[in-house]
């Protein structure tokens, strides 16, 4: 693939808003989480989604061998906890900023837009990416809906 196709096709991703989100796992008692951006609807039967994961970022080796994770929908006015799970603060401060909820299958952010609890169902690995499936086990759901939005590097929210 050539360079200029790289370049054009990043430059055609940022133009793609995205509602962030934050993965989170519970792995032999600790808890570890990252800020994706990638995650989708699969399908409704069953209800299921996929989240893409770089193979080379730390939380790829604990959410490929973990039965459960959390897709916790950001609301507006949460760029604060994005921020610290893109990397901002090391993995063990990250569950530092905001509230969260310990007592279902994976940590949980309690004021989150939406948060999805998954049973990790299949993996498959593209480039340098592997793509995550999970179906939804349990949500919660919150009010008013207020997405965080990501689009050419910037945070929005939907009018």
């Amino acid at each position: 693939m050539s360079e200029e196709i790289r370049d054009q096709f990043r430059q055609a991703m940022r133009r793609m808003a995205a509602t962030v989100t934050v993965i989170t796992i519970r792995r032999g008692g600790a808890n570890a989480g990252m800020t994706a951006s990638a995650v989708t609807s699969l399908c409704m039967a069953p209800p299921s989604l996929l989240v893409c994961v770089n193979k080379a970022a730390a939380f790829h080796e604990a959410i490929s061998s973990a039965e459960y994770f959390c897709v916790n929908v950001l609301r507006h006015g949460q760029e604060d906890i994005s921020s610290a799970f893109a990397g901002k603060l090391t993995a063990e401060q990250r569950f530092s900023v905001g509230s969260w909820g310990q007592e279902k299958l994976a940590p949980y952010l309690l004021d989150s837009q939406a948060a999805i609890f998954c049973r990790r169902t299949n993996l498959f690995a593209h480039g340098t990416h592997s793509i995550i499936v999970g179906q939804a086990v349990e949500l919660i759901l919150g009010h008013p809906i207020m997405p965080l939005i990501y689009a050419d590097g910037q945070y929005s929210t939907v009018a």
